[in-house]
């Protein structure tokens, strides 16, 4: 009798380890080298947002651009850990740090359920999750979209454990869970949606299971009382902007209608598809089919008679995920991230399907079989989040990068910022960036230290007035024009070129450079000082 105890304390303390290094492998995969890649144009604009908010201490909701509040809010806690007052001292990892580490938070959870469900098949779903190429590179994103899938899977977990359980914890859990995923995007609204279709298909297939998760009228009328104000608090940031909490029920009219209308986004129907299962170029070869293979398995002994289980909990993933892919299948308005949504949940359902082939196999002496085949699925999969995320982050021939800012970028700020401050008097310094539609992006992020620069969407009369000038091929006879025609005689000055080589800031998204040949020269006499 001792001897199974100790064997049970000894298996318990083994499980404990596993699930704590594999949510460290998680992290890992998460934070190393963050800053690996440019910004994204996406990521920009939301640090830029992040600036106003760091800055000032105001945050003002924008029910048509920008997406909810959290991402802010979650990002002034990483500011404070790093000491950072103003948007010039952050960098990349301090933003991109967030949505990395919160995106472990639903890994942490499935410990949670280890003890209502196999062991075995939490530590499969756990391992695909950490090691999933897509959602560890668009963990490293500073975007919403890992934050708010790990809030709708989180919230079903916590879901399931308080009707397993009754604890008001969990409860509370699910309502704070649930409140986030509304505070993070207005695709909110499809994964509520997508929630209350699963339950009632659940319902219709099996009547006994509307008394099996009932909620307690108390607990449920917690659960609404932390939903809104959570949601309250957010909106209106902290009581700051009351109409923040009318503008998050605006938004979805706007959401509605940019999604049908931009065209620049939009996609054929199979979009996701076609570069998840398989993706093939001079870069990389990349698949998921084996997954999506385990996948169709796991359907199958979801719903087959015979090997029929009672799982309502991945039976709701199944169509809780399904009906996401449907939807966003069925949306004109498509971006790569956008997959992870129901990815996600299509990873629990291979997870499944994995676990009961080695349940059917096991039984015929196959273990062996089905255990080596896991080993390779896994091995596959980390060498594949190891080339889509480190050996080729920001390559147009990774399957997951989508208008990514080429490394040019990088180079060509560092060179405006090195010529703005080679002036001594630089803080007179200035710059002005011309591109069409304001598509200049992500140069506000990569120029934030210059205080006087101006954006503009067309060539102002006052365009001699800066020294510096960034702007695209199709400005240039324009500038060039304005330059030498608008000052008065006398007060004309020289532009030469700022750079030498053919420089981009997205794949063929050219642009340019002019200086004023007065600060060029001080900035080559700035060089010379600093080789001799």
């Amino acid at each position: 009798m001792q001897f199974t105890e100790n064997r049970k304390i000894l298996s318990n303390l083994n499980d404990g380890y596993i699930f704590v290094i594999v949510i460290f492998f998680a992290l890992f995969l998460r934070l190393f080298d963050l800053n690996n890649r440019p910004f994204h144009t996406d990521e920009a604009v939301h640090a830029i947002k992040f600036g106003e908010l760091l800055e000032t201490g105001k945050y003002i909701y924008d029910p048509i651009e920008y997406h909810g509040p959290t991402l802010n809010y979650f990002s002034l806690i990483s500011a404070k850990i790093f000491d950072e007052k103003i948007l010039s001292d952050t960098n990349e990892v301090t933003l991109r740090i967030v949505p990395a580490i919160i995106s472990v938070i639903l890994i942490i959870l499935l410990i949670s359920i280890k003890s209502e469900m196999n062991k075995f098949l939490i530590l499969l779903i756990g391992i695909l999750i950490s090691i999933s190429p897509i959602f560890v590179f668009y963990s490293r994103y500073y975007i919403q979209e890992s934050m708010l899938v790990t809030f709708s899977y989180s919230a079903i977990i916590t879901f399931y454990k308080y009707f397993k359980s009754k604890k008001t914890l969990w409860i509370i859990l699910s309502a704070i869970f649930c409140s986030l995923i509304f505070t993070t995007k207005e695709t909110s609204i499809i994964i509520y949606f997508s929630g209350f279709a699963s339950f009632i298909i659940l319902n219709f297939f099996n009547k006994k299971l509307k008394s099996k998760f009932r909620i307690n009228k108390n607990h449920l009328i917690l659960f609404l009382i932390i939903f809104i104000i959570v949601s309250i608090l957010f909106y209106s940031s902290f009581f700051t902007n009351p109409n923040g909490i009318l503008d998050s029920l605006k938004t979805f009219t706007n959401y509605f209608g940019k999604a049908g209308n931009n065209t620049e986004h939009i996609q054929p129907w199979y979009y996701y598809f076609s570069f998840l299962l398989f993706t093939k170029n001079d870069l990389v070869i990349f698949t998921e089919i084996p997954l999506f293979i385990f996948y169709l398995i796991g359907i199958y002994f979801l719903f087959s008679k015979k090997y029929f289980l009672q799982n309502y909990f991945f039976r709701f993933i199944f169509w809780f995920s399904l009906i996401q892919a449907i939807v966003y299948i069925i949306i004109p308005y498509k971006t790569p991230w956008l997959a992870l949504n129901f990815w996600i949940g299509f990873l629990f359902i291979s997870s499944f399907g994995i676990y009961s082939s080695y349940l059917i196999i096991s039984k015929k002496n196959q273990k062996t079989l089905i255990v080596s085949f896991i080993f390779l699925i896994v091995s596959h999969n980390i060498f594949q989040t190891y080339l889509t995320n480190f050996k080729f982050p920001y390559q147009l021939g990774n399957p997951f990068t989508y208008s990514q800012p080429t490394p040019d970028v990088i180079s060509a700020s560092e060179n405006i910022i090195k010529v703005a401050e080679s002036d001594s008097t630089n803080i007179n310094i200035f710059v002005n960036v011309i591109s069409k539609n304001n598509d200049y992006w992500p140069l506000p992020w990569y120029l934030r230290k210059i205080k006087n620069i101006a954006w503009n969407e067309n060539v102002p009369n006052d365009i001699h007035h800066f020294e510096i000038i960034i702007t695209t091929p199709d400005f240039e006879e324009e500038i060039i024009n304005k330059l030498y025609s608008l000052p008065e005689p006398g007060k004309i000055n020289l532009y030469v070129p700022l750079f030498n080589d053919y420089t981009t800031i997205r794949p063929n998204v050219e642009i340019i450079g002019i200086v004023r040949n007065s600060l060029h020269e001080k900035y080559l006499r700035t060089l010379n000082n600093h080789t001799k």
